[in-house]
C-alpha cells in the first residue's frame, strides 16, 4: 500500500512529472504500462502513476484541460463537484459576500475550493492529510498566483471548528461514515447537530448534498433548496442559508451546460417555485410532450412548472407534460407529437414503415419492456427519424411517436 511519502512524490518530484508525462499520450493497456514501469521505479510508485494517468483522462469530464495538472484520488474525484457547477455556486458567494473570507469545510481534492478561490480569499480544512495533499496542488495547478495566495488549506477535523459571525463557509460533508453512502444528513460527517452549531455562528452558508437527501423540516422552511443538473443528470442538492439564499423557503431546479463553442461558457437556466402544487391531469396527448429536466422531478416542482406553462400530466406521478402551444424552455425537453398507439409492436413498426423510419429514439417511463428489444422487433428500413415514447396515459400502455424539436441550452 504507498504511503503519504509516495503521494508527495508523485505530487512534488520531477521524475513523476516526467513519467506522467510520458504516460499521457501513451495508449498501451495498463497493465502493460504497468509492467514497463516496475522496471524503473518500486511497484507503489509505478502504480501511482498508472493509476494517476488514467484518472486524470477521467477526470477531463469534470475538469477540461485543467484535469491534467491536478491530482486525484478514486473516491475524491467520484465527490469532487465539477468545475461548471463550481463556478456557478462560487458566483453566489461573490455577490452575497464580495471579498468576504470563505471557509471550505471537507474540502475534498479542491473541486469547490479552486472555485470560490478565484473570487474570494478562502481557507480549505480537511481531516484528511491527502486531501489536504491534493487540494493544496490542485489550487497551485488551476489558480492564479494571487488567487492561490490568498487561499490555504488546513488539516484538522472540521467538528472542532467554528465560523466567525462574518465568514460564509461551504461544507461538503462526509456520506460514506459507514463505508455505504447515506442520504440521511444525520449519519453525515459532519453531522446536522454540528452544522446546526456552525450555523448558530454564520448563518451565510451552503451545505453540499447528494441529490436524494432528505433535508431538515428548518431548511425547507428557511433555505433554498436547489437541485442542480448537468447534461440531464442531477449532480447535487445545494442548501443555501443565511445571506446567500435568494428565495428563502422555496426551492429552485437548475440547468448548468457548457456553450457548445466555448467549454468555458456557462450555460444555465433555473426554476424557482414551492414544491408538490398539484397538477392537472390528461388523459390524451396534445399537440407537444415535454420531459421535464431531472431537476424538476427532483426538487418536486413540477407542478408549480406545468402550472406556469399551463401543461397538464400524462398521469398521477407526472412522468411526461402535454400541452398545445410549443414552449421554449431548456427545463422541458420537447418532442411534437405525430401519434399515438397502444403499445403492440405491430401497430408501431407499421406506423413507422408508412413513413419510411428507420431510426427511432426510445424514451421509457413507467413501463416495464425492454427498449433495445422493442427497436429490433421493430425491423424499421427508411432513411427518416423519429421518437418513440413508451409510456402510460392512466392505465393503457401506449407509444407516442413524435418528432425532436429543438430545446435551448439556457
Amino acid at each position: 500500500m504507498a504511503e503519504f511519502a509516495d503521494y508527495t512524490w508523485l505530487i512534488e518530484d520531477e521524475a513523476a512529472a516526467a513519467w506522467l508525462a510520458r504516460l499521457a499520450d501513451d495508449s498501451r493497456p495498463a497493465l502493460k504500462q504497468l509492467d514497463h514501469l516496475r522496471r524503473e521505479l518500486p511497484a507503489q510508485r509505478a502504480r501511482l502513476i498508472v493509476e494517476q494517468t488514467e484518472l486524470r483522462r477521467r477526470a477531463t469530464a469534470k475538469f477540461a484541460d485543467d484535469a491534467a495538472r491536478m491530482f486525484f484520488l478514486p473516491v475524491l474525484l467520484e465527490q469532487a463537484t465539477d468545475r461548471w457547477i463550481g463556478r456557478y455556486k462560487a458566483a453566489r458567494f461573490q455577490t452575497a459576500a464580495p471579498g468576504a473570507l470563505i471557509h471550505d469545510y471537507c474540502c475534498g481534492l479542491g473541486g469547490d475550493l479552486i472555485a470560490i478561490a478565484q473570487n474570494n480569499p478562502c481557507r480549505a480544512w480537511d481531516q484528511s492529510p491527502l486531501a489536504c495533499l491534493f487540494a493544496s496542488a490542485n489550487l497551485q495547478a488551476t489558480c492564479e498566483t494571487s488567487a492561490a495566495q490568498r487561499t490555504s488549506v488546513h488539516q484538522s477535523n472540521v467538528e472542532q471548528l467554528t465560523p466567525a459571525p462574518n465568514e460564509p463557509w461551504h461544507v461538503d460533508p462526509d456520506r460514506r461514515v459507514t463505508g455505504r453512502r447515506s442520504t440521511t444528513i444525520e449519519q453525515h460527517a459532519p453531522g446536522l447537530e454540528i452544522i446546526d452549531r456552525w450555523l448558530a455562528h454564520s448563518s451565510s452558508s451552503a451545505v453540499k448534498l447528494a441529490p436524494a437527501t432528505e433535508p431538515p423540516a428548518e431548511w425547507a422552511q428557511n433555505a433554498e433548496l436547489e437541485w442542480i443538473t448537468s447534461h440531464r443528470e442531477c449532480r447535487q442538492l445545494v442548501a443555501w442559508i443565511g445571506s446567500l439564499a435568494t428565495s428563502p423557503g422555496r426551492r429552485r431546479a437548475t440547468i448548468v451546460n457548457t456553450d457548445d463553442k466555448n467549454s468555458d461558457q456557462l450555460v444555465t437556466a433555473t426554476f424557482a417555485g414551492k414544491p408538490d402544487i398539484p397538477f392537472t391531469i390528461s388523459d390524451q396527448t396534445h399537440g407537444y410532450l415535454y420531459d421535464p429536466d431531472p431537476s424538476i422531478m427532483a426538487a418536486g416542482l413540477l407542478g408549480a412548472l406545468a402550472a406556469q406553462n399551463h401543461l397538464k400530466s400524462l398521469g398521477p406521478g407526472g412522468a411526461y407534460l402535454t400541452g398545445d402551444q410549443p414552449i421554449n424552455d431548456p427545463l422541458l425537453q420537447s418532442f411534437a407529437v405525430q401519434d399515438c398507439l397502444p403499445l403492440r409492436v405491430p401497430a408501431v413498426a407499421q406506423h413507422l414503415a408508412a413513413r419510411g423510419v428507420g431510426r427511432v429514439e426510445i424514451k421509457k417511463r413507467g413501463v416495464t419492456l425492454d427498449p433495445e428489444k422493442f427497436r429490433r422487433d421493430l425491423k424499421l428500413r427508411g432513411d427518416h427519424e423519429a421518437t418513440v415514447v413508451l409510456t402510460r396515459i392512466g392505465k393503457r400502455q401506449v407509444a407516442i411517436i413524435a418528432q425532436r424539436t429543438p430545446t435551448p441550452r439556457g
